[in-house]
């Protein structure tokens, strides 16, 4: 049994060690332990376990250095201080939360939604094209209805978000009549559809997927 556990207590650290080469941390060691002894094995490994845990919340939690460094965690909520951090030059932000990157400044202008696409499409932030119409769930997740007016994150960095008289442009076509678009509404976070001949607003994204507004199958 005690050499049973031995080769099992082995491929554990193994696994950990893998793990922490993966993430770029320092392999975790197992001290020798006294023959016969494979509690006190045990008790090593999970405190060893518990170090590489707090590394990896270290490295993917608010407060982390750097935006963007993992994957997105779409179930976490981050404080608003911490949310979105500045890319480009100061003049877009990367929301930790979705890993998509928006631009800092929004056009205050209102143009039709066949205009707005036109206008993401060249747009230049922070010397780097490549910016598109927000599908309507990634402009969504801008909306936080714990504030008002507008229902944007706290302490957000955002500048000129218009949200008194008219709503945000989405990439999304309504399936139920395609001469509607949903948008969204930064005064009450509201989403709803609109015609796609009026004038509303758009707040262009990198990265995600995107929509040209042709009719194909990525149209939802």
């Amino acid at each position: 049994m005690s050499k049973f556990f031995t080769i099992c207590s082995t491929r554990m650290m193994g696994l950990v060690g893998m793990a922490a080469m993966i993430l770029g941390l320092a392999a975790p060691t197992l001290a020798d332990s006294p023959a016969g002894k494979p509690d006190q094995q045990l008790v090593e490994i999970l405190a060893q376990i518990a170090i590489l845990n707090d590394k990896v919340d270290a490295l993917t939690g608010p407060g982390r250095t750097g935006p963007c460094e993992v994957l997105p965690v779409w179930g976490r909520k981050f404080p608003g201080a911490d949310r979105f951090v500045a890319v480009l030059d100061g003049a877009a932000y990367c929301d930790q939360e979705t890993g998509l990157v928006w631009e800092g400044s929004p056009d205050p202008g209102a143009q039709t939604w066949t205009d707005a696409i036109t206008h993401c499409a060249q747009r230049e932030v922070g010397g780097r094209k490549g910016w598109t119409l927000p599908m309507r769930e990634q402009l969504a997740t801008l909306v936080d209805t714990n504030t008002n007016n507008p229902v944007l994150s706290q302490d957000h960095p955002f500048q000129n978000v218009q949200s008194a008289n008219y709503s945000y442009w989405s990439a999304t076509t309504w399936t139920v009549d395609p001469t509607l678009a949903w948008l969204v509404g930064f005064s009450s976070g509201i989403v709803d559809v609109g015609d796609k001949a009026f004038h509303h607003h758009s707040w262009c994204v990198r990265g995600g997927q995107s929509f040209d507004g042709n009719m194909h199958d990525t149209r939802h």
